[in-house]
């Protein structure tokens, strides 16, 4: 039976090392861009609802800032990501 906890690359290569610093970006870019999206979007419908009617201020203000969180968790499944990077030699 073959070893599967056996690694198909080698620790030298530096292919993991490299997957995971590309996963790390794109894990932030892409929370990035889609946060930013979604802030656009929000951002412009809730103005024409706080102009129509100002009471809802505070009510729409959760509406904006819960798209940041989408950057804040890609930020920290990046850092996750890029704390792993050395600790395969270190073991």
């Amino acid at each position: 039976m073959a070893d599967v906890s056996a690694p198909l690359i080698g620790a030298d290569s530096g292919i993991a090392e490299a997957g995971l610093a590309l996963g790390a970006g794109i894990a932030m870019g892409l929370s990035a861009l889609a946060a930013a999206w979604s802030q656009g979007t929000l951002g412009s419908s809730a103005m024409g609802i706080v102009a129509e009617r100002p009471e809802f201020e505070k009510n729409i203000l959760i509406y904006i800032v819960l798209p940041e969180f989408l950057a804040v968790f890609g930020f920290l499944v990046a850092v996750l990501l890029w704390l792993n990077i050395g600790a395969s030699h270190a073991a």
